[in-house]
């Protein structure tokens, strides 16, 4: 009687152990909404509507994941430029178009997201009504919303655990952090700071970034002052007068198919602008390596430190460019 006792006891331990390694052995990530999600494992079939995220993925080298892409990587449109050229590199599934496309940051095709039976969903944050769907027939969902640098590093690194990537992950962050390390060094021995207003200039050249924005860390890193550091908002568009007062000494714009520098450079109501007058006006060639919302936002700090303070900085951007993708991407892309 000892002895069924006994192997009862030990039988129950070995349950109990197995039990709580499972439960050690799961995935745990908590998503920008503060939302937690939980896998039992990385997962295989992988919906993402989200670009940034999508990067991020080929990054980790997780591509063959990936079932579903936003709509912009085959339609580029009026906002993108080399998207798909890019992608197309990196992914042959996406070359061909064989992987659907299947939504974006302001619609998803519900139904078509199911067809492909995911077992992980990447969207943005906002879009409630498609996560609510999806989360209620039990699918995992990260929700993402991007705001600040750091939002990146933890972006990456949620997805390095979501998709089994720890190491990978760890290490394109140690390597953008350390990047960026260098060139607060340089920064901090600054001691005249240049005042940048930053255009988006896809939409109207009046609108711009705030504090509480991406733009304004990376101004900030190199050195300078965004003229619109003031404003606690994400963004704001000024107006005329308000953009002639605050003057700034450099102007650096988001790319456009409609407005470059030198509409800028020859605009009689800007004429006053100390930027205007030096022709410190300067414009993102493309959307694909200047992406602020990525870990590639070390290509554009690099290229805007050049600008705004070239006695400091003098990156050869060519070469950053192809040295900071291909290490990103973990392939030779340029």
């Amino acid at each position: 009687m000892l002895n069924i006792f006994k192997r009862a006891f030990l039988l129950g331990l070995f349950l109990g152990f197995l039990l709580s390694s499972k439960s050690l052995a799961l995935i745990k990530v908590q998503d920008f909404r503060g939302k937690t999600i939980t896998l039992e494992k990385p997962a295989e079939r992988v919906v993402c509507l989200i670009e940034s995220a999508l990067t991020g993925i080929y990054m980790l080298k997780q591509g063959h994941r990936v079932i579903g892409v936003p709509y912009n990587i085959y339609q580029e449109g009026f906002y993108y430029t080399d998207t798909f050229k890019y992608y197309a590199l990196l992914e042959g599934r996406i070359k061909s178009k064989k992987i659907p496309a299947v939504g974006n940051w302001e619609t998803v095709n519900v139904e078509k997201v199911l067809s492909l039976k995911p077992d992980l969903i990447i969207i943005w944050a906002n879009q409630g009504e498609a996560i609510q769907t999806f989360e209620r027939l039990k699918i995992p969902v990260y929700g993402v919303f991007i705001s600040k640098i750091e939002d990146v590093y933890k972006e990456i690194r949620d997805l390095g655990l979501l998709l089994g990537a720890e190491r990978r992950a760890e290490e394109l962050i140690n390597y953008v952090k350390k990047e960026v390390n260098e060139i607060r060094k340089i920064a901090k021995k600054i001691k005249v700071k240049r005042r940048v207003y930053f255009s988006w200039a896809q939409i109207n050249f009046l609108q711009t970034s705030c504090q509480e924005s991406i733009v304004n860390e990376l101004i900030e890193m190199v050195g300078g002052i965004n003229i619109c550091s003031h404003i606690k908002a994400e963004s704001i568009s000024l107006n005329l007068e308000k953009l002639l007062s605050l003057n700034p000494e450099v102007i650096i714009m988001w790319y456009s198919k409609i407005l470059n520098p030198s509409k800028i450079l020859n605009d009689q109501q800007l004429r006053t602008i100390k930027a205007v007058k030096s022709f410190s006006v300067y414009q993102f060639e493309n959307t694909f390596f200047y992406d602020l919302w990525t870990l590639k936002f070390l290509y554009s700090l690099k290229t805007m430190a050049n600008w705004i303070y070239p006695e400091y900085f003098s990156f050869d951007l060519e070469k950053e460019k192809i040295n900071i993708i291909n290490f990103l991407y973990g392939q030779k892309l340029i």
